[in-house]
């Protein structure tokens, strides 16, 4: 736990006329420790980030200079540090439930507003990779694969193939590599804007790699139905996309996002002496879902 954090963000907050009460400790893991700051005009948060995961600082910072909609502007970063002060973006989707229909209609609402994000962070790509941020992109997934599978999943070796195969079909479809925040659930999105947060887990890569858990879907089972009206809402940003065989080029999508699951928990497990047992298999559970 980084302390050294907190009198810097208090310090960033009475020079900004902001008197802060007291530091309340949110969640204190391996890759981030988050605080919570009580002020006059609404709660203020601290996220502190390890060597490791420091890159979440820097790709928030980019993002801000940037212009990228929907998201957070940090108030205050300190990038050497891994330090980042953050407004309150307001309860979850996941905290403001609504009837089925209306819930549809507003996670639909909220993957068009994430396209936003990925189509603004294109052309950045290679810059946010010499940030920090994961290189997973298409040409990069099977290297992923070979490094991860030995050590989390031997079993699944004889699939690299197949990882190389699909991860070459899938590029034919010529979609640039985007900004990919790997685990957009209504847990790391803001009812209010629409705004993604929690980029801990993100990447570089395929942008549709992300449906893997925004859609809820299985590598294993059926592709996500384009028709279905968050599928759709997505996939209406992107232009150009193959009239015929969509469902497969979701397909390959969702099927190889579970290399870059295990890779993102390869990471979160490298700062745990010995991990919690929910998490200790995540990277080989997901690699497993390959098969």
């Amino acid at each position: 736990m980084d302390e050294a954090a907190v009198p810097w963000a208090r310090d960033v907050l009475r020079r900004s006329g902001v008197e802060p009460g007291p530091a309340e400790l949110v969640k204190d893991r391996p890759w981030s420790t988050v605080w919570r700051f009580s002020t006059p005009t609404g709660p203020v948060w601290l996220k502190a980030c390890p060597e490791r995961t420091r890159h979440e600082v820097r790709l928030l910072s980019a993002l801000a200079r940037w212009g990228v909609p929907h998201v957070l502007v940090p108030l205050a970063v300190e990038e050497d540090r891994g330090w980042v002060l953050l407004p309150d973006g307001g309860p979850t989707v996941r905290d403001v439930p609504l009837e089925p229909v209306a819930a549809q209609r507003r996670w639909a609402g909220a993957l068009s507003a994430y396209g936003e994000v990925q189509r603004a962070t294109a052309a950045h790509a290679d810059v946010l990779v010499a940030l920090g941020v994961p290189d997973l992109r298409l040409p990069e997934l099977p290297t992923a694969f070979e490094r991860l599978a030995p050590r989390w999943a031997p079993d699944v070796r004889p699939l690299l193939p197949r990882v190389r195969e699909e991860a070459a079909e899938l590029a034919d479809l010529g979609l640039p590599a985007t900004l990919q925040h790997d685990d957009l659930h209504d847990g790391n999105v803001f009812a209010a804007g629409h705004r993604p947060f929690d980029w801990g887990d993100a990447c570089v890569g395929h942008p549709f790699t992300s449906l893997l858990v925004a859609l809820d879907a299985g590598p294993e089972g059926p592709a996500p139905d384009p028709r279905e009206p968050a599928a759709a809402a997505y996939l209406a940003g992107w232009p150009g996309l193959p009239t015929d065989g969509l469902d497969r080029v979701l397909q390959l999508a969702v099927r190889l996002a579970v290399v870059s699951r295990a890779d993102s928990w390869d990471r979160a497990l490298a700062g745990w002496t010995e991990a919690p047992e929910p998490y200790r298999t995540a990277p080989a559970d997901w690699l497993r879902r390959l098969g």
